[in-house]
């Protein structure tokens, strides 16, 4: 009960933790975004944005044009000018024009608009562009009446409306005059300029959109090729190194990878030239799949105790979420509502959590790092979110990419620990193989000491004389009991009990003869139709007549006896010589009968077999082997015969 509380306690203690690291690791976020955008922020005052008093943009220099913008509802003020001046109104930028749970606006959802800003004293000797990197909307940038930048078709209804994951962006020169920037957003069902429009170095925006690319290209790749390895693993190994789940799994996070943000600059002509808008649909179901996928994985690598039935209903909750927000109405439908939606998930996050650090408490070595991958597979997703639906203040699109590919890396490390644990295991199994093939070789060996050759003979010699055809059966049993010993070197498997039986007898024959007045040997012998390691039962017998039935001035006798009984195979061996105390068993001492515990040892490796001994001093020795009939060498070749009949 100690341990249990105590598990418990340290399971909260890690989840604590947990929770702890996950919020200042968003906090961060936050916090790094808001010091970076001291220096590169330019907000707007009444709709201008005056750069009198900011750095030059030289290099890969960028200014993100925050702050209040003129806005204009339902109107293209250049695509398709209006005859009648439109009601204008000040809007912040970034924001969604639909507003968010917290804050009621007239607008709907989706449809057109446009934004208007002035920029004043910015000049730059070299060309320059205007873009708002990864919005889901069409947009189109005038400068000055000039369009400079586009990324999709812009159309009043909403259905029509199809945007690009890439921006065609033209070189722009600006001198310090007053400059108009009007930027025109149409959607289906997203909401304005909910990401910053961005101004910056047209060469360097090339530089960063490539790089952004090659390294997401790079970790999906690299992930997805993962997959594929360990899906063929799963495919020809019929050892179960890994859950299958986990090939699926890194598949969902490699895909997740191409169809968002940069990633779908290069994807979107593969899927059918499929609207970003609503490829961003997608990118939201599928996190809702990498968390069950995940959830299911872990339950299946560390036998977590949450029900299938949880899942099942969390599958049900995840496929009602994940798809019912495509039939949201506009009047409902923001994109915010994407990041509210999303927390959802965080049912069954927590949930998996504890179930991770209660086994990490209860002492699964591998459960902690399990533990530590998952922070960053959730951490990089639930940043995406935030980040793709406008809720922080800067470009952070490779922070998830980076994340997955740790996740992918630790999920790598540990069943890398694992694969090398099964080669030790392996090893160490083979070095056991090398140790029961010596001992079986001890115990073959022991068998044939220089002293019951020399006692054999002599009796066979005594014989001769007085009972030649005695001697000429003690000769043959002696020749065949050589010839036993002999033959069970070559043998690893078990054999036959008839074998083992005869092999028994033989040796009997013998002892009898030298103890003729003082040994009874008895059989009782219901089942032979079973195997036994070789020479593994005539050493008990050796042993109950060399140190029980002997070591008695008046002898006795030894009962060979076996049964079936509870589904288990019975062996026998049974004295009533000088018996013995057995829980304390002599070790080896160099004597020649054979150990019990090297008897045990061989019974259990190789037919799961258990050893029982009763003993007491001057009543005698009972040593019984019980072996599991499913386990038998026979049993089984029977089964594969009905099977192919």
């Amino acid at each position: 009960m100690k341990s249990q509380n105590h598990a418990k306690k340290k399971a909260n203690f890690l989840f604590l933790c947990f929770l702890i690291s996950f919020i200042l690791l968003l906090t961060s976020f936050f916090q790094i975004g808001n010091h970076i955008l001291k220096n590169d922020k330019i907000i707007a005052q009444n709709g201008v944005f005056d750069f009198k008093n900011a750095d030059p943009l030289v290099g890969g220099k960028r200014y993100y044009l925050h702050g209040d913008w003129e806005f204009y509802y339902g109107v293209l003020l250049k695509s398709n000018p209006p005859k009648i001046t439109p009601k204008k109104e000040l809007f912040p930028v970034p924001a969604s024009y639909a507003g968010n749970p917290l804050k009621t606006t007239p607008y709907e959802t989706g449809g057109i608009a446009s934004y208007r800003a002035y920029i004043e004293n910015l000049e730059s000797t070299m060309p320059l562009t205007i873009y708002v990197p990864n919005l889901a909307c069409a947009y189109r940038i005038y400068l000055d009446g000039v369009l400079v930048t586009e990324s999709g078709t812009l159309a009043k209804a909403n259905s029509e409306s199809w945007s690009s994951a890439s921006s065609t962006r033209q070189k722009v020169n600006l001198s310090p005059e007053r400059h108009e920037l009007v930027i025109e957003v149409s959607s289906e069902h997203y909401s304005g300029l909910y990401l910053t429009p961005i101004i910056t170095g047209f060469h360097a925006a090339n530089r960063y959109q490539n790089a952004a690319i090659s390294m997401r290209y790079a970790f999906a790749g690299t992930i997805f090729y993962a997959s594929m390895v360990l899906l063929f693993v799963v495919l020809v190994s019929k050892r179960r190194y890994f859950s299958s789940w986990l090939p699926l799994l890194f598949l969902f996070l490699s895909l997740r990878l191409m169809i968002s943000t940069e990633g779908f600059i290069v994807t979107q002509p593969t899927f059918f030239w499929l609207s970003y808008e609503k490829m961003a649909l997608l990118t939201f179901a599928s996190t809702f799949v990498i968390k069950l996928v995940s959830l299911i994985y872990f339950k299946d690598e560390l036998n977590l105790s949450f029900s299938m039935e949880f899942t099942a209903f969390l599958s049900s909750l995840f496929l009602l979420v994940a798809v019912g927000v495509a039939f949201l109405p506009n009047s409902v439908y923001s994109n915010y509502y994407f990041v509210i939606l999303q927390l959802v998930s965080t049912i069954a996050d927590l949930y998996l959590i504890n179930h991770l650090c209660l086994s990490t408490a209860q002492g699964n070595k591998n459960a902690g790092l399990f533990t530590l991958a998952y922070f960053f597979v959730l951490s990089g997703i639930t940043v995406d979110a935030i980040y793709t639906n406008g809720l922080l203040p800067m470009v952070c699109s490779s922070f998830m990419p980076l994340s997955l590919s740790i996740f992918a890396l630790f999920l790598i490390i540990i069943h890398a620990r694992r694969a090398d644990e099964i080669y030790r295991a392996a090893q160490e199994a083979k070095e056991l193989e090398r140790a029961l093939e010596k001992a079986n070789m001890s115990v073959m060996i022991s068998q044939i000491q220089p002293h019951f050759l020399y006692n054999a003979l002599n009796t066979i010699k005594s014989l001769i004389r007085r009972d030649p055809k005695t001697a000429e059966k003690a000769i043959i049993d002696f020749s065949y009991y050589l010839r036993g010993n002999m033959d069970s070197l070559s043998h690893t498997e078990p054999i036959p009990f008839e074998t083992e039986l005869q092999h028994i007898q033989y040796y009997c024959n013998i002892e009898l003869l030298r103890f003729s007045d003082k040994l009874t040997i008895e059989y009782d012998i219901q089942e032979e139709d079973f195997c036994v390691p070789t020479l593994g039962v005539q050493p008990l017998v050796e042993n109950a007549i060399k140190h029980g039935v002997t070591k008695k001035p008046e002898g006795g006798y030894v009962k060979l006896s076996t049964y079936r009984k509870d589904g288990f195979y019975v062996i026998c061996v049974e004295d009533n010589g000088i018996g013995f105390d057995p829980d304390a068993l002599p070790e080896e001492d160099g004597r020649s009968h054979v150990g019990l515990q090297n008897i045990r040892y061989r019974f259990k490796s190789m037919l799961s077999a258990d050893m029982t001994i009763e003993s007491k001093p001057n009543v005698g020795t009972k040593v019984c082997i019980k072996i599991p009939q499913q386990q038998n060498v026979k049993d089984k070749a029977k089964d594969k015969d009905k099977d192919k009949a």
